[in-house]
């Protein structure tokens, strides 16, 4: 039961640097807290020092709870794709800062996130992945621990009327209450050749690595073309 994932989570990351740090150093293993008990390492499970000075650890989140812990103890954090860049700048960025500085951090944390595409070479594939995109959003935007995001943006009139719709099993229409508006608000839209680039200006500042967020479905070759034509920005 999660009745805490923060402080959970807190303490699984801090028990796990204390086993790494024993199998660096061969000091016994001794970790208490109030989810986590390691306080024995014996030889058979302890390999030799390792060769990394020391492993990254990221998370992934959507509210500032996560954000903070990942500023507090965590070397990166994975943006959930269920996102706007206005809630990434205004309340997860802050967030972000204010764990570093609550543990007198100057190091930088390394941001991330597989982002929503809408995209297609011609108006019949462009239509057939907005449905998809929309699908995805509602999905997510049925979750009511993200609620935060949509009220960021006054959108939480959406949010019972998602979960009705849910509850009764109609998830075919779900994506029907998702507008356009909302769609260019949460995803980038673009032809195939344009794509990396409106996705590296709309993050500029905010992402240190970004992805594209395909929705699952039969790949007709768009996705080989985005990949071609990402690698080929990344080469200018």
């Amino acid at each position: 039961v999660w009745g805490k994932p923060v402080k959970q989570l807190r303490e699984y990351i801090e028990a796990l640097r204390a086993i790494w740090r024993s199998f660096q150093t061969g000091d016994d293993l001794n970790y208490s807290g109030e989810y986590y008990r390691f306080l024995h390492l014996t030889p058979f499970v302890s390999p030799a020092p390792m060769p990394y000075h020391q492993i990254p650890i990221y998370i992934a989140g959507v509210n500032t709870g996560l954000a903070k812990l990942a500023g507090e103890h965590c070397d990166g954090f994975h943006v959930h794709s269920f996102h706007t860049p206005q809630y990434l700048r205004d309340v997860l960025l802050p967030a972000f800062s204010a764990g570093r500085d609550a543990a007198g951090r100057s190091d930088r944390l390394t941001l991330s996130c597989a982002v929503f595409v809408v995209t297609g070479e011609d108006p019949a594939a462009v239509e057939a992945s907005k449905q998809l995109a929309k699908s995805q959003i509602a999905f997510y935007a049925s979750t009511p621990s993200y609620s935060k995001v949509l009220e960021l943006h006054g959108w939480t009139d959406l949010i019972p009327r998602l979960n009705a719709l849910l509850r009764r099993n109609r998830w075919s229409e779900m994506h029907e209450l998702i507008s356009d508006d909302m769609l260019a608000t949460f995803a980038v839209i673009a032809p195939p050749d344009e794509l990396p680039y409106m996705l590296r200006e709309r993050y500029r500042g905010l992402l240190d690595r970004a992805g594209f967020y395909f929705p699952f479905a039969p790949d007709d070759g768009t996705k080989q073309l985005i990949w071609q034509h990402a690698s080929e920005a990344m080469e200018r």
